[in-house]
């Protein structure tokens, strides 16, 4: 990564800084790029429905600290801890909706998600032998449809 942790908060609480000057931004170098925690009083604005402005907000960091740098950089945004409690949240939608299936039998979809959010429901559903689950339909309505596996 050619960019250093300063050059980072800098680009990052100069483009953040429009949306809220008093933005408290924290930057966490990993080994592939970095990720870059928000804090401030107007979190929902910034996240927006179910995270799209967010991940619009990510995508639009990336290209300017790639501009700046050359190369791309890997960046992770997360306002107010969003990113975790999404997470926990889709965990618990895909092993609830798991356990209903294997319950109760027939078809169930968890809501339509954005990739990253598919991947990690699909993860957790490995766990269970007795489902199957497959990623039906087209972007931005893309869901996981969860059945019981059958013999073949």
């Amino acid at each position: 990564m050619s960019l250093d942790k300063f050059k980072i908060e800098k680009k990052a609480n100069e483009f953040l800084g429009h949306f809220d000057p008093n933005i408290k931004v924290e930057i966490v170098a990993t080994d592939d790029g970095c990720n870059i925690n928000v804090d401030t009083e107007i979190s929902g604005l910034l996240i927006g429905r179910r995270g799209e402005t967010l991940e619009a907000m990510q995508h639009i960091l990336r290209l300017i600290l790639s501009k700046e740098s050359g190369e791309f950089i890997p960046v992770s945004l997360d306002i107010a801890g969003y990113r975790a409690a999404r997470e926990e949240e889709i965990r618990g939608m895909a092993k609830q909706v798991a356990g209903k299936v294997i319950s109760f039998g027939g078809t169930e979809s968890l809501p339509s998600m954005n990739a990253y959010e598919r991947r990690l429901a699909h993860l957790v559903l490995q766990e269970f032998e007795k489902i199957e689950a497959e990623s039906e339909g087209v972007e931005p309505e893309r869901r996981i449809v969860i059945r019981l596996k059958t013999d073949k």
